[in-house]
């Protein structure tokens, strides 16, 4: 149910006017409260005071509320380019706005201008106008790419992060139409940008964004190759994955690509001169698009990996794809989970997120600590309460409970 902003105002200002009344009266100081009939019973009328009542919602809330509360800003790189993100960092939410499709995004974990993760929809692109984006000291790189023609009206989008996985949707919002694992941001903060829009009149009320909780679908690949890069790492030129391309003209879409195919990248690095990618959808104007890149990949003699069949299948195809990706961070359960696509496994890399960011590798702690302690503790603890009711792969579900456990007794 969405937060119901009208009561927690007025809660929070007779809260406010109690207390201070309280402070102005006190005789041992600010910190004691005299016994003041009056006062007592104006204190005692809002108990029991909960978390709730000193913090703020960050969940199913709209961010002109939490701009309103002094817990979003509006970052502007231009006169017409802007950004308007929480004030605080968070690990897994999920930003949804109605963007118009010329340009428009969905952004998480931002660090600043130039490092984060975006979804970017853009009506301007030949068949892949729905794409996931890492931004990393201001070099770009796409992640995930829908093989997919916009028009330029308006539509709905929403981005989530949860753990290392990263979902974008579009439109009917029920399932996630790209994916990507990776692992350069663990927290940040989270919004959306605009272009060609005065961020200080209707922007923010016209795209109407809402800060979430993350999202759970995920769609199982139908095969997993490597491709070589290209690109300069530009916003008009992004390192991208090399596939085979078919253009031909549309007469409403302009050029198109019948080759194209939705995918999205795992643990992918701007340095890596080799994108592993996962295939999840065939080209919408001619089939066979995917036999084409399997085809494209093979001639050049990089892998091309039918999906697992199972759990223990996914994790022996990570085992033995680290001896050529040593540097990457994201595990077994990662891999797991956007080979197959199970709720349970999103569990899984979600305990070995936290599990290896709070207390064994630590390579985004400090990231991770700019996370309001509340906050982290009630998502810890959501994740394991989901995680205790999984009804498969028992030994594995007791190793993820045992880790978030673990990282709940020892603090951050």
């Amino acid at each position: 149910m969405p937060f119901d902003v009208v009561s927690y105002a007025l809660a929070k200002r007779a809260l406010r006017r109690a207390l201070s009344h309280a402070s102005r009266h006190a005789v041992g100081g600010a910190d004691e409260i005299p016994d003041n009939a009056l006062t007592r019973a104006k204190i005692k009328d809002l108990l029991p005071i909960t978390r709730a009542d000193l913090e703020y919602p960050t969940e199913d809330v709209a961010f002109v509320y939490l701009e309103a509360i002094g817990k979003a800003e509006a970052l502007l790189a231009s006169s017409s380019h802007g950004k308007v993100v929480t004030s605080d960092s968070f690990t897994d939410k999920a930003v949804r706005s109605v963007c118009g499709g010329h340009r428009s995004t969905a952004i998480a974990r931002l660090q600043d201008i130039d490092n984060l993760y975006r979804q970017h929809l853009s009506a301007g692109r030949a068949t892949e106008d729905n794409l996931i984006v890492k931004v990393s000291g201001g070099t770009e790189s796409v992640l995930a790419s829908e093989a997919v023609d916009i028009s330029g009206d308006f539509h709905f989008i929403m981005f989530s992060a949860s753990g290392s996985t990263l979902k974008a949707f579009r439109d009917d919002l029920t399932a996630e139409r790209i994916s990507a694992t990776d692992t350069e941001f663990a927290s940040g903060r989270f919004g959306y940008g605009v272009w060609d829009i005065d961020l200080d009149t209707t922007g923010r009320i016209h795209y109407n964004p809402v800060l979430l909780a993350p999202a759970s679908p995920l769609r199982r690949p139908l095969v997993t190759i490597e491709a070589e890069v290209v690109g300069s790492g530009t916003f008009e030129d992004p390192y991208r994955p090399d596939l085979a391309q078919q253009l031909d003209s549309h007469p409403v879409y302009g050029d198109i690509d019948k080759l194209a195919v939705t995918w999205g990248a795992f643990d992918h690095k701007k340095e890596h001169a080799v994108m592993l990618i996962m295939i999840t959808g065939d080209n919408p104007y001619q089939a066979g698009a995917i036999d084409k890149q399997k085809e494209h990949a093979s001639k050049k003699g990089l892998k091309v990996l039918n999906p697992p069949k199972d759990y223990a299948e996914a994790v022996e195809q990570h085992r033995k794809l680290k001896a050529d990706y040593p540097n990457w961070l994201a595990g077994k359960d990662n891999y797991a989970y956007q080979a197959l696509g199970h709720e349970a496994l999103e569990l899984f890399q979600v305990a070995d997120f936290y599990y290896g960011e709070l207390l064994e590798h630590k390579t985004h702690y400090q990231q991770l600590k700019r996370v309001p302690d509340w906050e982290m503790d009630r998502t810890l603890n959501r994740w394991r309460d989901r995680l205790q009711r999984v009804d498969v792969l028992h030994e594995e579900r007791d190793k993820h409970v045992k880790k978030l456990t673990e990282v709940l007794k020892k603090g951050w």
